[in-house]
This record gives C-alpha cells, structure tokens and sequence, in this order.
C-alpha cells in the first residue's frame, strides 16, 4: 500500500511539472506573435516617417517666400503738422470810432497806399466843435499879437500879455486835441498793398470791435508759414531744422528751414509756434492757403530698416523672420529685433538684425520658428 501511495504522489508530482512546462511554451509563443506583430508595426511607422521626412524635405514642397535683403541707408523722421501761409503785411483794418459810414473811397481789389484814407465816419459833430474852437483862437490869436505888440513897446501890464498867451495855448492844444478826434472817424490803409476784404457800407454803423474788421489790406511779399506744434516736441524742434512745406490745393513741395521757434507754450492747447520764411516768386500761393508741413527732428547717415509691415509682436517683444541655412536647405526663424524711430512706413532697427541679413518680407504671415522656405 505504501508503494502504490508514493506512485500516486510521484505521479501527481510529474504532472504538475509536465502542465508547468506546457503553459511556459504557451506564453512564449504568445510573446513571440506580440514581438512580430509589434516588430510589424515598428516597420510601418518608420516607413511613414521616411516618408513624412522626404516629403518635407522636398523643396517642392517649401512655403514660398519673398526676401529683402538687410542693408544701411539714411533715415529721416519728420513731424507732421498743418500750417497757414501768410505775408508779413497782412492787415485787418478796424475803425478807431464808432459812427455810421458817411462815404467809402476804397473797395475790393484796388491798390492802395499807407496812410490813404478808405472810408469816412460821420463826424460832422465834432467838426461843428472844431469851427467853434477855431473861431475862438483867431480871436485870441489876434489878442495877443496886440497884447505883444504893446508889450514889446512896454505898453499895458504883463497880466494881460500873460492871460493873451495862456488863453491861445489853450485854444491850440483843444484844436491840436480835437483833430485827433476828428482823424479817428477816417478809417485809413496801414501798409501798401491791395484790399482783400472790405465788410461795411455807406450808412451802416462801424465799431472798433477788434471782431469785425472794415476793411482787409494784403500786401503779399515776405511770404512765411506758421503753425502750432505740440508741446511734446518741444525739446526735438530747433531752429534750422529742415522742413518740407506742401501746399497740397496746388500739389507743390518746397524744402525750407525752421526760421522761429516760440519760446512760450499755449495754455489752452498745449503747443507752440514756429515759422519758417518762404522765397519769393512761388506762383498760385493764397494767403491762409493751408500747408502741411514736415520737420525733420531725426536724421541719422547709417541704420539698419525694414518695412514695418514685417515686424511682428509677442509677449517677448518685437521680432522679424530671417532666412538661415538648416539641414543643407533654407528655412525661416524669429529674430528678435529692437526698434528705433518709424516713419512713412519704414522702422529703424537699432539692434538684432546686421547688413546682408535677408528678412521674409512675403509670406511670413503663417510661418512656424525652423520653417524650411523657398523664394
């Protein structure tokens, strides 16, 4: 019984060693068929990726760019302000009296002279003044020459001969007085020149409110252009910048210089005024004819430009796309750039780009840092 019981035992033991063996084989076949299917697919996918990699490597196939090429040229910034032309003779003419216009001598378009008398107030009431008054002083004129007279001859008392004199100073200084009075009811010509304007009429009322002008007198030489320019450029304009005045109703440009500058800044809008002197003999120019005018505040013989269109921003700052050499191909990466002045377009770069650099000025839209390009 004992010998039959260890071959049972030994029997069971043998079994278990057989089934062990049995699935060991089992998992490796299994291992082997995930091997060769993995190995399969390790094959395809490193197909596709020769694939995906000649076909980006295909120049063919590159994005399409336009380059421009880096180079070191003048740069200019101008500020641009709007101005006025003017003469140095350009009169408002105001009567110095109230009154009504009793006769006009002068109208629109004709010539006058300084001092030519354009039109008369009524100022028949100081007239009727004068007449008394120079009655009066004939009188005393010939008092006192007879006073003198007696005098010179030691004849009457010096009183008399006194009160005589003071009497016609009197009368003269009022007469003297009275004319003053009387020349301020002729509105009269400040300058050579032609009448522009003329804003009254025979019987209307005139004023010396400094609001309505009577009459306009131009005379039109020693031409200049003024304009206000704000207090923020105060420290950059300077006399003898160069400036470019367009009169753009007549599409002329001219190339002056900053003739004046205001030392005194405006309370109301916050600007100043500078002036520049025009030459003479610029046909077709009007008084008040506007004019845009250009100051050139910084100039430098060499810098860096690119369009501005090109440059592009992002949380680290400004940058353009330049085209470098990458796996024996072109392709485009992000050149962070620092700015200097901009004008008309066209930006100072003071740092980040060199001469001979070429920047993706077509097409840089879309493109991805390490991008292979063609142009």
């Amino acid at each position: 019984m004992k010998t039959i019981k260890l071959s049972i035992a030994g029997t069971a033991v043998l079994i278990l060693m057989f089934s062990c063996t049995g699935n060991k084989t089992a998992q490796l076949s299994k291992l082997k068929e995930q091997q060769t299917a993995i190995t399969d697919k390790i094959k395809v996918l490193e197909a596709d990726l020769s694939k995906e990699k000649k076909d980006t490597l295909n120049p063919e196939k590159f994005k399409f760019v336009g380059l421009k090429a880096v180079s070191s040229n003048t740069f200019d910034h101008f500020i641009r302000v709007q101005g006025k032309l003017d003469g140095d003779q350009n009169a408002a003419v105001f009567a110095e009296a109230p009154g009504t216009v009793s006769a006009k001598f002068a109208d629109v378009g004709q010539k006058v002279v300084k001092g030519q008398v354009l039109a008369q107030i009524d100022d028949q009431q100081y007239r009727s003044q004068m007449q008394s008054l120079e009655t009066q002083y004939k009188f005393a004129s010939d008092l006192f020459d007879k006073q003198k007279r007696l005098w010179d001859q030691k004849i009457g008392s010096e009183v008399q001969y006194l009160q005589s004199k003071t009497n016609k100073e009197s009368l003269d200084k009022q007469i003297s007085s009275l004319k003053q009075q009387v020349d301020k009811f002729k509105i009269k010509s400040p300058i050579d020149g032609t009448v522009e304007e003329c804003n009254i009429k025979v019987g209307g009322f005139v004023s010396p409110d400094p609001r309505l002008a009577a009459y306009r007198v131009l005379a039109f030489r020693n031409l200049k252009v003024s304009a206000e320019v704000s207090e923020a450029y105060s420290a950059k304009v300077k006399l003898g910048d160069k400036l470019l005045v367009l009169f753009p109703d007549i599409n002329k440009q001219i190339e002056t210089k900053v003739d004046f500058v205001s030392k005194y800044i405006n309370p109301v809008n916050r600007t100043f005024m500078i002036e520049t002197k025009l030459l003479d003999g610029i046909s077709d120019l009007k008084a008040n004819m506007i004019a845009i005018i250009q100051i050139n505040d910084y100039h430098t013989d060499s810098a860096i430009q690119v369009p501005m269109n090109v440059i592009q921003t992002d949380p680290t700052g400004s940058y353009v796309y330049v085209v470098r050499t990458k796996e024996k191909y072109n392709a485009a990466f992000k050149q962070p750039v620092i700015l200097g002045n901009s004008y008309n377009g066209i930006a100072e770069v003071l740092k980040g780009l060199a001469v001979g650099d070429k920047v993706i000025s077509v097409g840089y839209q879309e493109l991805v840092d390490g991008e292979f390009v063609r142009f």
